[in-house]
């Protein structure tokens, strides 16, 4: 039988307390997910029963190693402190033990775990992270290869680049921040007046209210003035305004195709039983004339562009398009190094195609509610591909 101990033999914290929320941070990779039913939950028994979790674990920067979701329910219901513990703790550790923790509740997501493995991995952790996913039940090797990317349509990793996504109107901003000539690639997809419900239903109804055509006519003169000659120029719309909209690409550009986006799934109607659903998407295809470059592979290329919806992406925006769909038109239009812009980012996978495919990317996207989404994807994307760039050398 073994010896039984007390509490204060076992090891210590450096300080136990209570600190006003504000003072704790994240470091915005924290594999473990909560659905907002969970997180609703969480907070109700806050508010109903107190504190009944742990104290909040923290290194000496007060950046949370384990808590997060307690944290955040503490200040979505206005508490003004939170017991917390703190270690000293270097950067490995702190991500090592968030590992460990959170394994034993939440949902997590495997590339985010894969990432993060991946740093552990390169920071001395390589025994504790080969015990940890041997307690988990996890093969290491298969989740390492969910991060490594396609090297047929990339070349190593060889420079630093800025990506930039501005949080403003993407008229005004371009305006301001773009020079002329400057941009290599346009790839966009702006919102042209749909509802969509949370099972991506289609509201015909709102076409008669929108009235944001003035803002796409001036966006439209901004990409042509931003655009090289040699820019290829990519416009997703709605079938249901393909008339205007062609009208206005044409007469800033050299209409060349529409390309046609076949899904996986189909849309539904809301309330319009008369109708078929939805299976595919189309986008504009043009450039500014003679002098532009030629597509990669061109005699290979089709403009029926089949792509599944990614199987494991959250989808945090209605029209959200696959990454891999992305990444073709950025491989097929540009070379490494290349600058794209997007003007309408939404949650973001213009970017992550971007970085994943050695390109750079400035965007811009007004609504605030996206800025956590946008600048998660792209730190995951650019661990992605200095991971990747690691694992090659």
């Amino acid at each position: 039988m073994t010896d039984s101990i007390s509490l204060d033999d076992l090891p210590q914290s450096e300080w136990e307390g209570t600190v006003p929320p504000d003072d704790l941070s994240v470091d915005g990779d924290n594999p473990n997910e909560q659905s907002e039913e969970m997180f609703g939950l969480l907070c109700e028994n806050l508010r109903s029963h107190g504190w009944l979790g742990n104290a909040i674990v923290v290194d000496e920067d007060y950046t949370i190693a384990d808590g997060e979701h307690r944290w955040r329910a503490a200040q979505e219901i206005g508490l003004d402190e939170v017991p917390v513990k703190q270690y000293d703790l270097d950067e490995p550790t702190r991500r090592l033990w968030r590992q460990e923790l959170n394994k034993i509740s939440g949902e997590h997501d495997t590339k985010r775990d894969a990432l993060e493995y991946d740093y552990l991995l390169s920071n001395g952790k390589a025994d504790d992270v080969q015990a940890l996913t041997n307690a988990a039940g996890e093969d290491l090797d298969e989740l390492l290869a969910e991060i490594t990317l396609n090297q047929e349509q990339r070349v190593p990793y060889e420079y630093d680049t800025e990506h930039t996504i501005y949080f403003e109107d993407c008229v005004e901003g371009m305006r301001e921040r773009i020079a002329d000539n400057s941009i290599d690639c346009v790839i966009t997809d702006p919102p042209y007046g749909f509802d969509y419900s949370a099972r991506g239903e289609q509201d015909f109804d709102s076409l008669a209210n929108f009235d944001d055509w003035e803002l796409f006519e001036e966006a439209l003169d901004e990409l042509r003035r931003v655009a090289t000659e040699s820019a290829h120029v990519y416009v997703w719309w709605g079938w249901q305004f393909y008339g205007w909209m062609e009208s206005m690409f044409r007469n800033r550009f050299d209409h060349l195709d529409t390309l046609v986006w076949v899904k996986d799934n189909f849309g539904l109607n809301a309330n319009h039983r008369d109708r078929y659903r939805p299976q595919y998407e189309v986008c504009f295809h043009g450039t500014q004339g003679d002098d532009a470059r030629e597509l990669n592979n061109a005699n290979a290329l089709s403009n029926v562009l089949e792509y599944p919806r990614d199987a494991t992406a959250e989808y945090e925006h209605p029209t959200q398009k696959p990454v891999a769909l992305l990444s073709e038109l950025i491989y097929n239009s540009t070379k490494p190094g290349d600058v794209v812009l997007d003007a309408f980012v939404g949650s973001g996978s213009t970017a992550v195609a971007a970085i994943q495919s050695n390109r750079d990317i400035i965007g811009f996207e007004i609504d605030e509610e996206y800025r956590p989404v946008i600048e998660r994807r792209i730190s995951e994307a650019q661990r992605q591909v200095e991971s990747d760039a690691n694992s090659n050398s």
